[in-house]
């Protein structure tokens, strides 16, 4: 109710609708002739005066409607003559400075910045385009008059001195010359062309150029034949010239300077209102320009202006398509009778009737239309709310569309019919060119990868890439990474061509994100990259090999989107890709457990190819494809490690109370975060811990997401919690929970426990170095704890690939992403040697392939980077048994800390508070 109260009301003037519909009449231009039609063969415009106290909002609401008219604005300015009078006396009107002016000559220069003012508004490109004004005669006339303020005696040289200043400005405006004569240009053809073209075309050219202007242009044409200030004295245009720059010198009638910029401002505007058949731009004018005058009176000078106005119509007797609306206080007596909005006869009626018969004699008076506005109407005024609403019926002012022939669309039409009979075809063409371009994520036909690729809705490039195409990735690391990728692809091929007997294996790597979306930021992508990389060295290992029946591999990019929302998508495109690549046998990769991960599935199964994921852990995943293997672990072995964990704790006392708050994102779309809440319920459960369970709503909030609580609200309220806050959802969450806890009780933080999402935080040391006084603690599918010099197959092979990972290998291992994608990759490679180890001469197919990895168990499984990866314990398992997942500890930017991990690595099974064998 404060609030409503406070709101300004707006003024209400009696028969203010009657203004707003005389306003209309004057503003709308005749499809034919001018303003106004009801007198033939006579027309004009009279300058409107609304006479009365307190006109502010009126003038605000009529400004308002011109702004709002339909179908285009009215071009129009307001000017407060009070506040602009206040100007140039202040900076004009010191006796003792030397730029000062007598009252004579401030208001000569409150005319030249009003109507200035007027041409800066007139001529914004705010009203279209189309309806901008040039002004290249005030323009003119105003830049002589600017060129000294001073009333000095001219020099000699000063005629030659604004000669050459004018040269110079002419040769600005036009861009050719200001191209040749900028200094670069300038260098280039003095090292480029003879001497005699360099000479003709920078110098001599533009001079003979700017002679021939000042005879056939229209601005100096007209400024030399206009009637004020005797042009003709003293006989040539530099005499002329210098008396604009230095007029006070001159003793120059200020009154006949006004008259000569009120003259050239509309000339300018008569120009580009007149209609000629071959100007269609002057045909889309069908609104005048309108100038609100607002507090006009004597002593500001703002009488004279409309006086000088007036006497200007009469000595030029030309039509001006301008509407002057002045207001200023009745006075007591006034020279023209003074009309009133009630009047039988229409004011404007009235003036038509003296138009009519004013013949020939029109005296200076005869174009100025008095009119008195009443006071706002009170708020009790019992008429008020009726005059209100006729008002805003009123206000809302309809100008005419153009004619249709004189619309841009027939002007481009013309041209491209034209344009057409001589050169359709290629115009056709390279528009079928651009769009296939645009649809093909800007490569041309020529280019390898063009015909795998599609840019989407969201403006994502998606699909396949075997060549090194980067998806949009600005990303160097993301650049250099797919570009090794796409050199071994072509060594693979050569390989393969100069020893057949070496078959050629393709797989194709899935990821969601190979470009930054609107709003990400790199850091984003690290993951993906990694991921590349591990499956980049797991090729170039395969490639060093010398066997004879050793395959040789490629890997085939490919992106399904954010969210992998276009991963069915891909899947078509693979589909095609197979009926002319029968080496194609397998996809890795595939990021983030949603609903459009099970969709891309799906459309994966059909087409028949098997999948191995890479850190895809949710329990439903095995389900949805007989396909599908992964060589992460699932949700509910990592729930039950976080238990046995959590468990360890208690035992320890590290956690005052047995209790575990399970944060999860309320995201319906995220399959992870969901699944991996439920496991974690469960387990804590039997694990003997009190469980309650906080959704949060991630940011931004997807579509169709319950309402809930932000993630920064789950941070502050994890502050004195006396159990373990284990999270459950994305790692850009988690980071806004740590800065809420951070911030509300980072000196005495609750115990945190992140799902495997987390490690993407844990092993950026610049995100994590954010949050020195909350420690927490991740679950991960790495021991983190590779090194280019040790004895990793994938750490010494990155060495070789990518040097600059090497110096940070420590934090990039630690998410598992590059080791998971290498396992990946090297679980197919191990599939194909068994199968042509106990089926030699089999085709590698993808049915084939997926046959050979049912039998990755026992002593044929495989012992990777990541892991033991081993398929057995029970018949079709697609899931690695047993597989190693590490606690790691962070605090502050030092590196995280392993705290214990749960799996069989080589002869190891990890801590003594694991969770039983799966085996078991």
């Amino acid at each position: 109710m404060i609030e409503e109260a406070m709101v300004p009301v707006e003024p209400v003037f009696a028969h203010a609708d009657r203004l707003f519909a005389l306003l209309d009449r004057l503003v709308h231009r005749p499809s034919k002739g001018e303003v106004p039609g009801e007198v033939p063969e006579r027309d004009g415009i009279p300058i409107i005066q609304l006479l009365g106290d307190e006109q502010d909002g009126l003038a605000e609401q009529i400004a308002g409607a011109m702004h709002a008219a339909q179908p285009r604005s009215v071009p129009q300015e307001l000017v407060d003559l009070g506040q602009k009078w206040d100007e140039v006396v202040a900076q004009r009107g010191d006796p003792s400075a030397p730029n000062h002016l007598t009252p004579d000559w401030q208001r000569a220069e409150l005319c030249r910045r009003l109507l200035v003012q007027l041409a800066g508004e007139y001529s914004s490109v705010s009203y279209g385009h189309d309806r901008s004004v040039r002004f290249r005669r005030l323009g003119l006339v105003n830049w002589f008059l600017e060129m000294t303020d001073t009333v000095r005696l001219p020099d000699s040289q000063h005629g030659q001195i604004v000669l050459r200043r004018l040269r110079a400005r002419e040769l600005e405006r036009r861009r050719l010359f200001g191209f040749m004569r900028s200094p670069s240009t300038e260098v280039a053809l003095q090292g480029n062309v003879p001497w005699w073209a360099y000479l003709l075309g920078l110098h001599l050219l533009p001079i003979i150029w700017f002679r021939v202007w000042r005879g056939v242009g229209r601005e100096y044409r007209w400024l030399l034949h206009q009637p004020y200030m005797a042009p003709a004295d003293p006989g040539n245009f530099i005499g002329f010239a210098v008396r604009l720059t230095q007029p006070r010198w001159g003793r120059e009638d200020p009154e006949q300077i006004s008259k000569l910029m009120i003259n050239a401002f509309l000339a300018d505007l008569r120009d580009a209102y007149r209609r000629r058949p071959w100007r269609r731009r002057a045909y889309r004018r069908t609104a005048y320009c309108v100038a609100f005058l607002k507090g006009v009176s004597e002593h500001n000078g703002g009488l004279e202006v409309l006086r000088l106005l007036a006497e200007v119509r009469n000595d030029t007797g030309a039509f001006d398509p301008l509407l002057v609306v002045a207001s200023r206080p009745e006075q007591e007596v006034e020279s023209v009778r003074v009309r009133s909005l009630t009047d039988e006869l229409g004011v404007y009626d009235a003036w038509c009737e003296r138009l009519r018969n004013a013949a020939g004699g029109r005296d200076t008076d005869f174009w100025f239309l008095p009119v008195r506005v009443p006071a706002p109407l009170p708020d009790d005024d019992p008429g008020r709310d009726a005059q209100h609403e006729r008002t805003s019926v009123a206000r809302r002012l309809q100008v005419s569309q153009p004619p249709v022939w004189a619309g841009r669309t027939a002007t481009v039409v013309s041209l491209v019919l034209a344009v057409v009979l001589i050169a359709g075809g290629i115009t056709y063409g390279l528009a079928k060119e651009g769009e296939w371009r645009w649809q093909h994520c800007g490569l041309s036909r020529s280019d390898p990868d063009a015909r795998t690729l599609q840019r989407e809705s969201t403006d994502e490039c998606i699909g396949v890439a075997p060549h090194g195409f980067a998806f949009g990735s600005t990303d160097p690391r993301v650049r250099q990474t797919l570009s090794i990728i796409a050199r071994q692809n072509e060594e693979a091929e050569r390989r393969h061509a100069a020893d057949p007997g070496r078959r050629l294996v393709t797989l194709v790597h899935l990821s969601a994100l190979l470009s930054s979306p609107i709003g990400e930021t790199s850091n984003t992508l690290s993951y993906a990259r990694e991921q590349l990389q591990g499956a980049a060295s797991a090729q170039r290992r395969q490639l060093d090999k010398q066997g004879e029946t050793e395959p040789v591999l490629r890997i085939f990019p490919a992106a399904a989107g954010s969210g992998m929302r276009f991963g069915a998508d891909v899947a078509s495109t693979v589909k095609r890709m197979m009926r002319t690549d029968p080496t194609i046998v397998g996809v890795t990769g595939l990021d983030q457990s949603r609903k459009a991960t099970i969709t891309t599935i799906a459309a994966l199964t059909r087409v028949g190819l098997p999948m191995v994921a890479t850190t895809l852990s949710a329990d439903t995943l095995p389900e949805n494809s007989a396909l599908y293997y992964q060589v992460s672990p699932q949700n509910r072995r990592e729930a039950a490690i976080a238990a046995a964990y959590a468990g360890h704790l208690a035992d320890q006392k590290a956690l005052d109370e047995r209790t575990v708050r399970v944060v999860y994102s309320l995201d319906t779309t995220d399959e992870y975060s969901a699944n991996l809440r439920a496991d974690a319920v469960t387990a804590f459960r039997q694990a003997g811990f009190q469980v309650d369970q906080q959704g949060y709503t991630p940011s931004p909030a997807p579509v169709g997401a319950p309402s809930g609580p932000g993630a920064r609200t789950i941070g502050e309220q994890a502050c004195g919690y006396p159990g373990l806050v284990f999270f459950a959802g994305r790692s850009e969450d988690f980071e806004t929970v740590l800065g809420a806890t951070n911030d509300t009780c980072g000196t005495n933080p609750p115990r945190f426990l992140g799902g495997d999402d987390v490690a993407r935080l844990g092993a950026d040391p610049e995100r994590r170095k954010a949050f020195p006084r909350v420690p927490y603690e991740f679950l991960d599918f790495t021991v983190g704890s590779a090194s280019c010099d040790g004895p990793s197959d994938l750490y010494s092979t990155m060495k070789e690939l990518f040097p600059d990972e090497c110096r940070q290998v420590q934090d990039t291992s630690l998410d598992g992403h590059a080791a998971l994608a290498f396992d990946a990759a090297n679980l197919y490679l191990k599939a194909i040697a068994r199968l042509q180890d106990t089926a030699p001469g089999t085709p590698l197919t993808p049915a084939a392939v997926w046959y050979a990895l049912n039998g990755i168990h026992g002593s044929a499984a495989l012992d990777g980077e990541s892991g033991r990866i081993d398929f057995g314990g029970a018949v079709g398992r697609q899931v690695p048994l047993d597989k190693l997942i590490s606690v790691q500890r962070v605090e502050g930017a030092q590196r995280p800390q392993q705290l214990g991990f749960c799996g069989r690595r080589g002869s190891n099974e990890g801590q003594a508070w694991c969770p039983p064998s799966e085996a078991r």
